[in-house]
């Protein structure tokens, strides 16, 4: 989701239905975003670093040479899937601006990475890039055939992530995509994070703003409010956590996994 601060969103009447979500679930309340503008949250989210990213280019502009690794190279080490879904993404792994305005790279940090993408933002795909940086129609025909990968990236289009579109219509978008996946075959193995990728200050953890961070998951301490402080980084230590990845190196490896947001059953440190 999208460029609001957490007070905008937890207690909002703009948000009915996140706040129910917090309210059952698990919510990581004193969470932050690690810069401004978007982008380099993105990068944060998948590799543990900005890597000094400042604007929202173009994979053209910057993207980054193909010996950067993300999480997609721990979870193939492991022989772990994984996919980003986009809605709105007119063509797999587009790494440019769709022509209805609706789809942008700068909210799909997979295609700024020359180790998925096979090139240096030319816009020239692999068939790898092709096969894991698909359209959002995708993932709900694998979740109706019980056949997600262990890892998925969801990124709405530029309205439904609240970004260009009041708060209220990203909270309309939760409430039909979210009971899709709680009701599914999959979501008791399921960690169903929701975040905003920056908020509207400059407040600490990397001055991103605090924002909102919900896990929706049968392992979530119900009713829960975490008072850790915890960033984009910390996000991504859990992922790594929870399937036993080790780490990139970068800030995720000196970031603590979530794990006080998890019941102890799921065993995560």
């Amino acid at each position: 989701m999208e460029n609001e601060e957490f007070g905008s969103v937890i207690g909002s009447p703009s948000a009915p239905y996140q706040n129910s979500l917090a309210s059952r679930y698990a919510l990581a309340a004193d969470y932050f975003g690690v810069a401004h503008p978007s982008l380099p949250n993105y990068l944060a989210l998948v590799a543990g670093s900005t890597f000094g990213a400042t604007s929202d280019c173009l994979p053209a502009q910057c993207s980054l040479p193909g010996n950067v690794t993300t999480i997609a190279t721990l979870l193939d080490s492991h022989q772990l899937s994984w996919k980003e879904y986009a809605e709105s993404m007119p063509t797999n792994c587009s790494q440019v601006n769709s022509p209805d305005g609706q789809y942008f790279p700068k909210h799909d940090p997979f295609v700024y990475f020359g180790a998925i993408t096979g090139n240096n933002g030319t816009g020239s795909t692999s068939s790898y890039c092709d096969s894991h940086v698909v359209s959002i129609g995708q993932f709900y025909t694998n979740l109706q055939a019980g056949a997600l990968p262990n890892y998925a990236f969801i990124t709405p289009n530029i309205c439904d992530d609240a970004h260009s579109c009041p708060l209220s219509a990203g909270d309309q978008w939760l409430s039909t995509f979210v009971p899709k996946v709680t009701s599914s075959s999959s979501f008791p193995n399921t960690a169903l994070f929701i975040v905003y990728d920056e908020g509207s200050t400059n407040d600490t953890a990397g001055g991103g703003g605090k924002v909102a961070c919900i896990l929706v998951s049968p392992f979530a301490k119900p009713d829960y409010v975490s008072n850790v402080e915890y960033s984009h980084y910390s996000l991504l230590a859990t992922v790594e956590a929870i399937f036993n990845l080790g780490s990139l190196g970068r800030n995720d490896a000196t970031s603590s996994a979530m794990g006080d947001l998890f019941l102890p059953s799921a065993q995560i440190p």
